[in-house]
């Protein structure tokens, strides 16, 4: 994260919860709107259409009566072990899946299927940013209460169990029909249920007072302002990726690739590991070792080193000695079925 980020962070909180002439004030139903739009069009550059957003109420009886067939169940916790739920359906988890791996909408009709841990794995990041857009357009309303701090923690088979994770309360519910304008027309829809008496966090105002970034918060301490500026960016989940190196397959290669199979990788590879956050940008150096039999990396953090000197500290792991029997071949498992 640069230096510059938190005050991007600050910007955009205030700038969301700000009312500017003649616009209209941001609601849950005008936020998820441009949530989901902003979501779409960062993580897959897609633009999409809501057709129908409703809000309703809803008890835990009637949340597994609402959901369509066969759709995705993820589970969303937010503060002191609240639970709610996002439910996506066959078309819209087979459209995120599609634009990540292919970059485009199939023809025909989407395949009925149960979804699979791999499914939840693969939309975790679109459910997850939906989430946090919702909190900075929403940082300064009364709702942040009651819908901000949820992120994904859990994937659900079935949807029986919900009875039984989720607590017997009123719940708050958005029923999200989407189109998914890329080549090829979809429409596929999003069930967000979170509880209704919320347990989150006091909007970061109070009355008509809006904080300014650069100067004193009027009306407001500084830092009580301060401490929830910076839970709700540690609340917020983001991905780092540990790389080997890069190589190029068959596409046949690449559809045969299945737990356990074998992928061959530069013995130098395995000294030589970069950390990288959101659209590849450098975090930190590694190296490849274990922790409790499992592989794991040890990171580097600072600067961005040379390569050769963090060489000179990594054991020998080239093919032939002792460390580094079979090191030309690193063993790759499959995303979210281990």
């Amino acid at each position: 994260m640069t230096d510059t980020a938190p005050h991007s962070v600050l910007k955009r909180k205030a700038a969301a919860g700000a009312s500017q002439p003649g616009a209209s004030a941001m609601t849950p139903v005008r936020a998820l709107h441009q949530a989901l739009a902003k979501t779409a069009q960062d993580l897959m550059a897609m633009p999409i259409e809501i057709v129908e957003l409703r809000e309703m109420r809803l008890s835990l009886a009637e949340i597994p009566e609402r959901l369509e067939e066969r759709a995705l169940l993820m589970m969303i916790a937010g503060p002191q072990e609240s639970l709610g739920l996002v439910a996506l359906s066959p078309a819209t988890v087979a459209t995120l899946i599609e634009m990540q791996t292919t970059g485009r909408i199939s023809p025909g009709p989407v395949a009925a299927r149960r979804p699979t841990r791999t499914d939840a794995a693969m939309s975790v990041g679109f459910v997850d940013q939906m989430l946090g857009e919702l909190e900075v357009l929403l940082a300064t309303d009364a709702a942040i209460v009651w819908l901000g701090g949820f992120r994904y923690t859990s994937y659900l088979s079935d949807p029986r169990p919900l009875g039984l994770m989720m607590e017997d309360i009123a719940y708050r519910g958005f029923h999200i029909t989407l189109k998914f304008a890329e080549g090829v027309p979809r429409e596929g829809s999003i069930l967000l249920a979170l509880p209704a008496e919320g347990r989150g966090r006091a909007p970061i105002h109070s009355g008509d007072e809006k904080p300014s970034v650069d100067g004193p918060v009027p009306g407001y301490a500084q830092t009580e302002w301060s401490e929830q500026i910076e839970r709700s960016v540690m609340a917020v989940r983001t991905q780092i990726e540990a790389v080997f190196d890069r190589i190029t397959l068959p596409l046949s290669d690449v559809l045969a690739l299945k737990p356990g199979s074998l992928l061959p990788l530069p013995a130098q590879s395995l000294n030589h590991v970069r950390v990288q956050g959101f659209g590849h940008r450098f975090v930190a150096h590694a190296r490849l070792g274990q922790c409790q039999g499992n592989y794991a990396v040890r990171i580097f953090m600072g600067p961005e080193a040379d390569p050769d000197e963090l060489a000179l500290t990594a054991p020998d792991l080239s093919p032939g000695t002792e460390s580094g029997k079979g090191a030309e071949f690193v063993q790759m498992k499959t995303a979210g079925e281990t």
